[in-house]
């Protein structure tokens, strides 16, 4: 682009494009007069598209015709073509990588199909499907006017069987159906009513009426694009990945979207593959009466670049390969292993292949109670923590260390009675919520001491009358163990355990006497280390006595 003279030539985001066209437009009607082709743009174009023009343009009308006399017209049309915009994903405003485009063009095999992009942003995906099957006729909605425009541009430039409009995507006629669908919406909009009416919402609600309940506004997206898609049709949406494992109503709302036959396959992506935000997304591919869906995680499946990730023509063979066969990466699930785990989307829950654990229960068959730690601000903590030795103390996610929560735990003044629920119980699991490693211990609480747990921790109060809390430790810690907690994280760029995945993995439980023997080694062993560590701190101290002593 700056061979072209266009890198720096306004200080507007799409400046360099707007010359780029009207140099194309220049050379392709032979005019060389400012003047001639202001007019021919005036009634040639619509006012919202020369008022673009102009508006980015500036007074570069020489610089245009400079430029289209300068190059080829094959040369300026790629240009125009293929002009790199950037945004805010979560905003609306990034364009969806090229590799994404070609995957999901792949995906939906357009031929001779009536075929829409919603949130048709700069119009990449329109352009690459008019490349490949120029027969189908194409519709784009966009709702942002120098987007559209920029779409509207690009797409007109190859095609003659293309209708973009300027509209929100639920303000789309009911009545409009399509063969193949394809939706990169904005991200994280948190306030549905900013997408629609209530009227336009009214028609997403009556499809699944928890929708209404959710905090973020992906789900509208994703049920407006089934609701234009035909009985026979094909849809391809990006998501953040938040969208496949969310908890609460989320839950709720992915049970019915399943049970209705609506997912046919999720494709979890690398991360890094937009230019606006390093997080990892997910392809969902959507059509109709499907009872299993396919599985695929291509997180790895990357071509790493210095700036942002691609995927190759090879990773996208792949994924596509992986579509229709399982291995490693890919599974057929059925719909009754999607319903036993909470209805996740998440490709790697299914992935991960789980050993045969002998006697194994349910995790939450040995709880008496899980409760997350008490959420504190800093300001109020430095209120209440005490310099001298008191019957209460904190425990952070930082005093835990080898599997021990460590002698030196910060005390307390005093402790609001609200936080008394948080405390922890003698001999109870404390794990952190987090999955960056996993940080675990038993603790052990003196009589008539406080500990109040963090909010980083879980505290899984046990059932010892069923299972030694050393024996579930030294499981949890354990190859089998670790494999069974990396099942159960989610997350978009860092990894936590959710309560009910958690109460979901299968542990061992063979009887008390067997678990003892375990449990007894272990412990020994944590008793060991500790008397180490002792020993390394004493000597570490006397190292700074040496030199002295010598003396």
């Amino acid at each position: 682009m700056r061979e072209l003279g266009l890198g720096n030539t306004s200080t507007s985001m799409y400046g360099g494009f707007c010359l780029a066209y009207v140099a194309y437009l220049s050379l392709k009607n032979k005019i060389n007069d400012v003047y001639q082709l202001v007019k021919y743009m005036e009634l040639t174009f619509s006012p919202e598209r020369v008022s673009f023009i102009k508006g980015n343009i500036e007074n570069l009308w020489n610089v245009a015709i400079e430029i289209g006399e300068a190059y080829s017209e094959e040369t300026l049309l790629a240009v125009v073509l293929w002009w790199p915009l950037q945004g805010n994903k979560f905003m609306g405003e990034c364009e969806t990588p090229q590799s994404v485009v070609k995957l999901a063009n792949e995906i939906l095999q357009i031929s001779n199909d009536k075929t829409a992009d919603f949130c048709s942003g700069i119009g990449i995906f329109l352009v690459n499907a008019i490349e490949r099957n120029p027969e189908s006729q194409f519709y784009g909605v966009e709702l942002v006017t120098e987007v559209k425009e920029v779409a509207e541009i690009r797409t007109e430039l190859i095609s003659d069987r293309v209708k973009i409009e300027q509209k929100s995507v639920l303000d789309i006629d009911d009545n409009l159906m399509f063969d193949k669908i394809f939706c990169d919406y904005p991200w994280g909009i948190r306030v549905k009513e900013s997408i629609g009416n209530n009227e336009e919402l009214e028609a997403i609600y009556n499809i699944i009426p928890e929708v209404q309940k959710a905090t973020a506004g992906d789900w509208v997206f994703i049920i407006n694009v089934m609701n234009h898609l035909d009985k026979h049709g094909k849809a391809v949406v990006s998501v953040s990945n938040g969208v496949t494992w969310n908890g609460g109503i989320n839950t709720v709302i992915r049970e019915k979207f399943v049970k209705k036959g609506f997912v046919e396959a999720v494709i979890a992506l690398p991360s890094n593959l937009y230019s606006n935000t390093g997080i990892a997304c997910s392809l969902l591919v959507l059509s109709r009466n499907n009872k299993n869906i396919r599985m695929i995680d291509a997180t790895e499946m990357v071509s790493v670049g210095r700036r942002q990730n691609v995927l190759s023509d090879e990773n996208i063979s792949k994924i596509i390969e992986l579509l229709n066969t399982d291995d490693d990466n890919s599974k057929l699930v059925l719909g009754e292993e999607v319903a036993k785990n909470e209805y996740t989307l998440n490709p790697s829950r299914y992935l991960q292949k789980e050993m045969p654990i002998k006697n194994g229960v349910a995790f939450e068959s040995v709880i008496k109670n899980i409760t997350r730690g008490a959420q504190i601000k800093a300001t109020i903590l430095d209120e209440i923590v005490s310099d001298e030795p008191t019957n209460m103390q904190y425990l952070m996610l930082a005093n835990i260390k080898d599997g021990i929560i460590s002698d030196d735990l910060p005390y307390l003044k005093e402790m609001n009675p609200k936080y008394e629920k948080y405390c922890i119980k003698n001999g109870s699991l404390v794990i952190s919520k987090n999955v960056s490693p996993v940080k675990m211990a038993i603790a052990s609480v003196k009589e008539g001491n406080k500990i109040l747990a963090n909010g980083n921790l879980y505290v899984i109060e046990l059932d010892e009358d069923k299972i030694n809390p050393y024996f579930l430790k030294a499981y949890l810690e354990s190859e089998n163990g670790k494999a069974a907690l990396s099942r159960v994280a989610v997350g978009a760029t860092l990894l936590n355990l959710p309560v009910e995945g958690l109460k979901k993995i299968t542990i061992p439980l063979p009887d008390l006497k067997s678990q003892k023997i375990i449990a007894d080694k272990y412990y020994a062993k944590i008793n060991e280390i500790k008397e180490l560590k002792y020993k390394l701190e004493k000597a570490t101290a006397e190292l700074e006595h040496i030199y002295t002593e010598e003396k």
